[in-house]
C-alpha cells in the first residue's frame, strides 16, 4: 500500500505528520514475524523528512555516495531501487527505512519531469513498483505544491492522507488538494482513494478552530480523523530528529496519545490491524 501525505498549502505540519505516521505504523506492525518494514520516501526537494529520518539536522550536510532517488526518477541510475534505501535512525524496532535523496538532485529532477510531464508523471510509479512486494506500507512525503513531484506521488499512490490546519487558509488548501486528487483520478489513477483528512497542530482555545473543525466534520464526515493539537513535545522531538513515539516512549503524554490514535485509525483503514 502506497500512502501519499499531501497538502497543497504550507502550515499543517505535513512533514512532521508524515514522519510520525511512518514511525508509528512501523511500530504497529513490528510484532509480526517475520518483521515487516515501512518505507519513507521524501519527494520534497528540501529533503527535510529524509534528513530527519537519517538523524541529520537541517544544517548538517547529508553525504550521499553513489546514486539517489533523483537519478532513478530521471532515468540515469544504473543500480536497483533497493540500492538507495537505508535504515532510519528510529523507531526502536528498527523496521523503518528511508530512500536516500540529494536536495540539489531532487530540484533538478523536478525541473526535468515538469518539462515532459506527460511521461514524467509516471517516474515515481515505475521506481516504486518493484518495492511494493518488499514493503506493506510506503509513505510518501510530498512538497506543498501541485508540481511534478506531488503529481507523481498521486499517480503512484493507492491512498492519500491530507493533514490540514484548522484555519481559513487550511480549508482553502484542503479544497485545492481534493481538486488535484480528483484531476488525477480522472486522468491517471482512477483507483486513488482518500484515506483521511487529518486536522493537525490544532489550537482549540480559539473559537475559529472549533468552528472550522465542526464545519469540516459536517462536510467530510467519516473521512475526518481525530485531531492532533499543537503540542510542544512534537516540535521538540522534531528538533532532536526523533519521532514522538521514540522521544516519549510508552508514556501517557497527550502528544503520544493523540498521535497514537491517529496512527491506529490509519492502520485500520490500511488493513494493517
Amino acid at each position: 500500500m502506497i500512502l501519499a501525505v499531501t497538502a497543497l498549502k504550507g502550515g499543517p505540519g505535513k512533514t512532521t505528520f508524515a514522519v510520525n505516521v511512518a514511525a508509528g505504523l512501523a511500530l504497529r506492525i513490528a510484532q509480526r514475524t517475520p518483521r515487516p518494514r515501512v518505507l519513507l520516501v521524501d519527494l520534497d526537494p528540501q529533503a527535510h523528512a529524509a534528513y530527519w529520518a537519517l538523524g541529520k539536522s537541517r544544517g548538517e550536510r547529508l553525504t550521499v555516495e553513489g546514486e539517489d532517488l533523483s537519478m532513478h526518477l530521471i532515468g540515469t541510475a544504473q543500480g536497483s531501487p533497493l540500492d538507495i534505501i537505508r535504515q532510519a535512525a528510529f523507531p526502536r524496532t528498527g523496521n523503518l527505512d528511508v530512500v536516500v535523496t540529494r536536495p540539489e538532485g531532487m530540484a533538478q529532477a523536478e525541473r526535468l519531469l515538469t518539462s515532459d510531464l506527460a511521461e514524467g508523471i509516471y517516474a515515481l510509479d515505475e521506481y516504486l513498483e518493484p518495492l511494493r512486494s518488499a514493503y506493506p506500507v510506503i509513505v510518501l512525503d510530498t512538497p506543498p505544491a501541485a508540481g511534478a513531484m506531488t503529481l507523481n506521488a498521486l499517480v503512484a499512490a493507492d491512498a492519500v492522507l491530507i493533514p490540514m490546519e484548522l484555519s481559513k487558509l487550511g480549508v482553502d488548501g484542503l479544497r485545492e488538494t481534493l481538486a488535484a486528487i480528483e484531476r488525477i483520478r480522472r486522468r491517471q489513477n482512477p483507483e486513488l482513494r482518500i484515506l483521511g483528512i487529518a486536522p493537525n497542530r490544532c489550537d482549540f482555545r480559539r473559537a475559529e478552530t472549533n468552528d472550522l473543525y465542526h464545519l469540516v466534520r459536517q462536510q467530510y464526515k467519516d473521512l475526518v480523523l481525530l485531531p492532533v493539537a499543537e503540542r510542544a513535545q512534537i516540535a521538540y522531538a522534531a528538533s532532536l530528529r526523533r519521532d514522538i513515539f521514540t522521544h516519549l516512549g510508552d508514556t501517557q503524554d497527550q502528544a503520544v496519545i493523540e498521535m497514537g490514535r491517529v496512527v491506529d485509525a490509519i492502520a485500520r483503514r490500511l488493513g494493517l490491524r
